[in-house]
């Protein structure tokens, strides 16, 4: 049996240039802020995230009683019940719900990603989790980033570092994809102090008002959530109830 294979797509512009051969898993990850809170937002109990790419659609749910997370350019939006922090996702009165989800660079990336076998969400919280699902599902893996505005960030990549290593070293993936070399290359640089090193990306003094220590310790926590995000039809939930 072939190797299965790592590609990394370092920004949403690069998309279309992928050469990873199916069946393949997207695994997509926008550490500030989406993918965090949707791992969070289901590790605490919402039933379902159910991601929007546009506003107006998210404002046309809104309408019809669904709760909503939005933001844009990192604020939460007029309409929205909250933000999209994954703090913001602590809430009792959430549990059991299904939530509408609208972010600048994540969502978009999540519905980009449609001719993937399956669709995954990653995050530096569930980083073990889902390489542990990946070897599992015996398919090639596509890291994809969502980026800043459909450029590269440090902490996507960053991410995109840590998983690929798990994979290659732990569990016998291997890559052709200079991408996914050099987002290792810059994880075996920056993991022994993430935090210090995500001090000097650009998207983190963006957010520096939005985003308090509380999250950042959430956000760079590693491993504390077990929840796989997994894209099931127009609803994303963690994979162990989707089967």
């Amino acid at each position: 049996m072939a190797q299965k294979t790592v590609e990394v797509v370092l920004a949403p512009g690069l998309f279309t240039s992928f050469i990873t051969e199916k069946p393949y898993v997207v695994v997509v990850v926008d550490v500030f802020r989406a993918t965090t809170s949707i791992c969070a937002a289901l590790d605490y109990g919402v039933k379902a995230i159910i991601p929007v790419k546009r506003i107006r659609h998210a404002r046309f749910l809104k309408r019809l009683g669904y709760i909503v997370a939005a933001e844009r350019n990192g604020k939460k939006v007029r309409f929205a019940d909250l933000d999209n922090s994954a703090t913001s996702f602590f809430q009792p009165q959430f549990k059991g719900k299904e939530i509408v989800y609208s972010t600048t660079n994540g969502t978009k990336a999540i519905k980009r990603s449609s001719g993937a076998s399956e669709i995954v969400v990653g995050s530096f919280v569930n980083l073990q989790a889902t390489a542990d699902w990946l070897k599992k599902t015996d398919k090639n893996v596509l890291i994809y980033c969502a980026g800043w505005k459909n450029k590269v960030n440090m902490e996507d990549s960053l991410f995109a570092g840590a998983l690929s290593s798990l994979l290659i070293h732990d569990y016998d993936f291997t890559t052709e994809c200079d991408s996914a070399k050099m987002t290792m290359q810059q994880w075996d640089m920056a993991k022994k102090d993430v935090m210090g090193y995500i001090e000097n990306a650009s998207h983190r003094n963006r957010l520096r008002n939005l985003v308090d220590d509380e999250l950042m310790n959430y956000t760079f926590n590693m491993n504390t959530s077990n929840i796989v995000p997994l894209l099931k039809g127009y609803k994303i939930v963690p994979a162990k109830t989707a089967q």
